[in-house]
């Protein structure tokens, strides 16, 4: 009996420290502002700040802009229980906030989706369809490192005044399939700690043959493994992996051999971008690859670029277009060997000025500026049609 109370104090305090860190933040800015925005995202920012996801900036980003467009400033956790919409003006971000108000019996909001993916149908049908791919090769069903949305969420996706989304075009067109509105496509931002000209100048004998696959959750989804077929069958070439692979043990069980047998695929578990270690991946590599089927804007990808200079090897769901990357044109094991196989044909030369062309593609195009300046142009652009 003592254990089990001792087991079930842990998840009690998990779930308090849960209610209380998400919930309502009320006129952040304590201003006197006659209308008022109501923010559906992430509450935590509002409390502590981190490097952690660039979520938090960009929840932040949209609270400034409000602020600064005249509006009293609430948030609520995305996933938060239903209250009253009647003093809002505008209703921004995404969650069940869009299907209360549109069954609510209101009019006259201003509603604006923000898409940090690509559109759920999209994302659902594509990330199931890997975890097909990977029962086909191996007979087991793996469906926990898929990305599946159980909530669709449609209203907000079907009935809002415009959406914006985290992404290239080839995220903006999954929404055009289901949308008639104005689809407003916004460059991810990342994190930029590092310089990453000087990453580039300390280059390491044999870089070329190293690459980094820094991902997250849905390991899967996330094309990890992809990597593992093919880089098992390469002993000559170094695989990095950074992410907390061991939040999904039945992934990890299935693909212990490929993770841990293999001198030449070094599992590094989660790496802080702010850590010596992660200067030191960026240093080791030329290459950041990601085989994904479904991103919006891929900033893991963007952040071992504009931090250290890499090449991206990407699918194009990954929804990074730098000019500069590497496609997988093929979520299979031919897909990437193909595109390791153009990797390696170039020569020390090309391979440098990819990567400084990456880097400056990255620097001046998701740096933190222009994803603020972008996102208020976008909520400007929106409220105005919507008048």
């Amino acid at each position: 009996m003592k254990k089990l109370f001792k087991s079930m104090v842990p998840v009690f305090f998990k779930k308090l420290y849960l209610i209380y860190n998400n919930r309502k933040v009320v006129n952040f800015f304590g201003s006197d502002f006659s209308k008022k925005v109501l923010i559906s995202y992430i509450t935590t920012p509002f409390r502590k700040q981190s490097l952690e996801h660039s979520n938090y900036f960009e929840v932040m980003s949209a609270a400034n802009i409000f602020d600064e467009l005249g509006y009293q400033v609430d948030v609520i956790h995305y996933d938060s229980k239903s209250i009253n919409l009647e003093s809002y003006d505008v209703i921004y971000g995404f969650g069940d906030v869009f299907k209360w108000y549109f069954e609510s019996g209101l009019v006259g909001r201003r509603t604006i989706y923000y898409g940090t993916g690509m559109h759920v149908c999209h994302q659902n049908s594509s990330t199931l369809k890997r975890v097909k791919d990977v029962f086909n090769k191996r007979g087991v069903w793996l469906a926990k490192s898929s990305r599946f949305v159980e909530k669709t969420w449609t209203h907000q996706t079907s009935l809002v005044d415009g959406i914006i989304a985290l992404g290239n075009d080839e995220c903006k067109k999954t929404y055009e399939v289901h949308y008639d509105g104005p689809v407003i496509a916004l460059p991810a931002p990342f994190y930029q700690i590092i310089d990453g000209t000087d990453i580039i100048k300390g280059k390491k004998i044999n870089e070329s043959k190293s690459f980094l696959w820094f991902g997250s959750s849905g390991l899967i989804h996330k094309g990890l493994d992809l990597c593992l077929d093919y880089f098992s069958s390469r002993p000559d070439l170094t695989l990095y992996i950074c992410g907390n692979i061991y939040s999904e043990p039945e992934f990890v069980d299935e693909y212990y051999n490929e993770l841990f047998n293999f001198p030449n695929i070094k599992v590094q578990g989660f790496v802080a971008i702010d850590s010596p270690k992660f200067k030191e991946l960026l240093q080791l590599c030329s290459f950041s690859i990601l085989p994904s089927c479904s991103e919006g804007g891929g900033v893991s990808v963007l952040t071992t670029v504009g931090n250290g200079g890499l090449i991206p090897i990407v699918s194009a769901e990954t929804s990074i277009s730098t000019g500069y990357e590497i496609e997988i044109k093929s979520l299979d094991y031919k897909g990437i060997e193909d595109a390791i196989f153009y990797a390696e044909s170039l020569n020390d030369e090309g391979i440098f000025a990819l990567r400084k062309n990456n880097l400056k593609f990255v620097i001046n195009n998701h740096n933190q500026d222009v994803y603020y300046s972008r996102l208020k142009s976008s909520i400007e652009q929106v409220l105005n049609n919507a008048l």
